[in-house]
């Protein structure tokens, strides 16, 4: 399609003609412009049609005006003060605005470079800036009243095109023809498209300024068709982020993050090259190396994206070079290993030897200010804590000592006091806090635990400050290399003591709170919970010790842990077992701290119900271990989980006792166990049972409710005094084991062995006279 070009009406407001001099074809077209200008003056703006938004950057804009007519413009944004003149002043027709009194126009590079710059401020937070860009363009052919709008658009999509290519200011000349101007760009000659589309600056006779030709602005349908179009086919996929794909994309992503208040150093270091680094060490230096980079930059001068290159194999991108150092973007081709996760194949970053020279380069460039264009802007310098505290320190404690500069080493001192100082008023606040909070509610824990904790919490927090402080000092990588694992361990160990503590001083409350505790069963729970948490911290500082010291993500551990687990069940089957066997004990609680459990002819009160085993106190005072495992197969008889505790027993009295009586002593037993507080009174049985061999029997069945064993042998023993005091009112006696024996002889075996009066009887002694 043949794009739309019409010549200007007063293209002789400029030092030469906005096409090929000397051509015949081109003059007549000059011609007919003139005349249709005197003759319509306001033809262009009556046929233009309505303003369209402006055309998106990269978007393919195709030419639909036929030749010889005015080229079809879209509309911008409207500035009221152009389009609406002061009341008494007549809008100037056929001028130019009058460029600000910065805004240097003398050379074709200047103009290249402060339409370039206006339009990147515009493209961003300063739309205003388009205001400088219509300087640096030759509007005078544009008629209407919606001149200022189409002056806009067109300044923008000047600006798309030129963003297709890379235009590196060095290569336009100060100086060019005065007649021929700078010819920056353009189109492949085609014979039915006459003149040929191109980019020109020519400098105009009334102000002496280079600006942008009006068969230039003229031309961009047709440039737009032709380039806008080529650039904006779809790319090949790639895993490449689109923030790092192009030199140009990266240095954009650079600049943005750094710009941010507070600056995003996380896409700042992301734009990097971390290769030949230490992958530990890497997030720390890199922050100081982004910040040390962008303040160089500010120093150096402005970034013009428009030279940098926006095309994914382009060469390597230099922006700075000098004896110190050079600033190169490159591409990376070969990921290492430490860096897969972060790095992909293909994309653009600052290279390793700009980063190795970097610190040179800032030394050089510390004491000198920001460029005045960014000043203007409003940039200020942004420090790290480690490089704005350099930055204040005298000459002599910036000499290097022992591979240090002598102000770390008085940093590093100084950051020891503070963190001890910052433990110990940890401590302190949270002891103040834990003995309010428990004072309250009324809760008494071991002191000694609690000095413990709060011991624990201090060392915490100071290892904490230690090992962060010593990141902000920006220490050579070498130091880091030692500090930052050593750090890491001591946290990971300190982490693990004060979790133990804190474990302690939870199991505690959990204990004696009546909140919580909810049954006796608890005082079995609370050991276990206290295990499980232990369990649980351990877990933790491994990950994090797997995640930050060794840079292994969770997912690694945990698919360790899985394919180790199989190896781990086939060695600690036991274990394993007596663990499970816990787990099942916890959940069905079949009984609690201080039952009294008969298990595998085991009879006593429980202790202790740990992860492998449980003990038990006998009543003989031995203390016996039973795994878990076994409990879990064993028949557990609980007698301490009933509610009510029998006792049976029978009453043996005398058999002279009469009817009537035994039957007033059965039924005031009856009404003794109704009375009774603790006895069951649904349930109970006194009768006349049997004839024993010395005594009538009289059976005892009752049932206390009572919840443990010494509650009930108290109510035993008053019941049965009670029962001893009505047998006593009643005369009723207790029978105890007796025996009769009766011997039977016979008669005349008796008379035979019974001896004579005569043979038998004694003959008494004279002891005296006889009187």
């Amino acid at each position: 399609m043949q794009p739309a070009i019409a010549l200007p009406a007063e293209s002789g407001t400029l030092e030469g003609m906005s096409s090929k001099p000397g051509d015949l074809l081109n003059m007549g077209w000059l011609c007919w412009g003139l005349l249709l200008g005197l003759s319509l003056p306001g033809l262009a703006s009556a046929q233009a049609p309505k303003a369209t938004e402006p055309t998106p950057a990269g978007a393919a804009v195709e030419a639909t005006t036929p030749p010889g007519a005015d080229p079809v413009v879209p509309g911008g944004q409207t500035n009221a003060d152009e389009a609406n003149p002061p009341a008494g002043e007549a809008k100037p027709v056929g001028a130019e605005p009058k460029p600000p009194a910065a805004l240097d126009l003398s050379t074709p590079r200047a103009t290249m470079r402060a339409f370039l710059l206006a339009m990147q401020d515009a493209s961003g937070a300063k739309p205003e800036r388009i205001n400088d860009a219509l300087s640096c363009l030759d509007i005078s052919w544009l008629k209407g009243e919606d001149r200022a709008e189409r002056a806009r658009s067109l300044a923008r999509r000047l600006y798309t095109i030129l963003e297709t290519q890379t235009v590196r200011l060095d290569d336009v000349p100060e100086r060019a023809d005065q007649h021929e101007g700078y010819l920056f760009f353009q189109l492949e000659p085609k014979p039915e498209v006459v003149p040929t589309p191109e980019i020109r600056l020519l400098r105009r006779r009334d102000s002496g300024n280079w600006v942008f030709t009006d068969f230039t602005l003229q031309s961009i349908p047709a440039l737009e068709d032709a380039l806008i179009k080529q650039a904006a086919k779809p790319a090949a996929e790639s895993t490449v982020p689109a923030a790092r794909r192009t030199p140009r994309a990266t240095m954009v992503t650079f600049l943005d993050a750094m710009s941010a208040r507070p600056p995003d150093l996380k896409s700042a270091v992301q734009c990097l090259d971390p290769t030949g680094r230490d992958a530990e060490t890497w997030p720390v230096t890199a922050r100081t190396l982004a910040t040390q980079l962008k303040n160089v930059m500010d120093k150096i001068k402005l970034v013009v994206l428009t030279e940098i290159p926006d095309a994914p194999d382009a060469p390597p991108f230099v922006w700075y070079t000098s004896q110190t150092g050079n600033i190169v973007l490159t591409r990376i081709d070969e990921v290492p290993a430490a860096f897969a996760a972060e790095l992909k194949p293909g994309e653009w970053r600052f290279t390793r030897k700009t980063l190795d020279t970097l610190a040179a380069l800032y030394d050089e460039y510390e004491g000198r200010p920001i460029v005045a264009e960014l000043r203007a802007q409003g940039v200020q310098e942004h420090l790290t804590w480690g490089l704005w505290v350099r930055g204040h320190m005298p000459a002599q404690l910036r000499q290097t000592l022992l591979g240090l500069e002598g102000w770390k080493w008085l940093t590093l001192a100084l950051l020891v006091g503070v963190g001890w100082l910052i433990g110990r008023f940890a401590a302190w606040l949270a002891g103040q806090g834990m003995t309010t909070w428990l004072r309250r509610r009324r809760i008494a824990i071991d002191p000694a635990v609690q000095r413990r904790g709060l011991r624990s919490t201090g060392w915490l927090a100071s290892v904490f400050v230690w090992y962060y402080g010593v990141q902000l000092l920006g220490l050579p990588e070498v130091a880091l290399r030692i500090a930052l694992p050593t750090g890491k361990f001591v946290l990971a160990i300190m982490a693990v003591g004060c979790g133990y503590r804190i474990v302690d001083v939870i199991g505690g409350y959990i204990a004696r709170t009546k909140e919580i505790r909810l049954s006796r069963f608890d005082e079995m729970l609370v050991p276990l919970l206290r295990t499980l948490l232990r369990l649980a911290v351990v877990l933790v500082v491994i990950l994090f010790v797997l995640n930050y010291g060794f840079n292994q993500p969770p997912s690694v551990v945990v698919g360790a842990l899985g394919i180790g687990g199989v190896a781990l069940a086939f060695a600690a089957k036991e274990t394993l077992g007596n663990f499970f066997g816990s787990l099942t004990v916890l959940f069905d609680r079949p009984f609690g701290v201080g039952d009294w459990i008969n298990v595998n002819n085991v009879d006593g009160t429980v202790e202790h119900v740990g992860f492998r085993s449980t003990r038990i106190r006998t009543f003989y005072n031995s203390l016996i271990t039973i795994p878990n495992a076994k409990m879990v197969d064993s028949l557990v008889d609980n007698y301490g989980a009933r509610r009510y505790r029998r006792a049976k027993t029978t009453l043996s009295i005398l058999y002279s006792t009469p009817p009537e009586r035994i039957d007033a002593f059965c039924e005031g037993i009856r009404e003794l166990v109704r009375l009774h507080p603790y006895t069951r009174k649904d349930y109970y049985h006194v009768y006349f049972h049997d004839f024993g061999a010395s005594s009538l029997d009289i059976m005892l069945y009752v049932f206390f409710e009572v919840s443990d064993y010494g509650i009930e042998l108290r109510e035993r023993h008053n019941l049965f005094l009670d029962i001893l005091r009505l047998a006593e009112r009643l005369g009723v006696e207790f029978a105890f084991p007796t025996q009769t024996v009766w011997l039977n002889q016979a008669p005349a075996a008796a008379d035979a062995q019974r001896p004579s009066p005569s043979a038998s009887a004694p003959v008494p002694q004279s002891a005296g006279p006889r009187r």
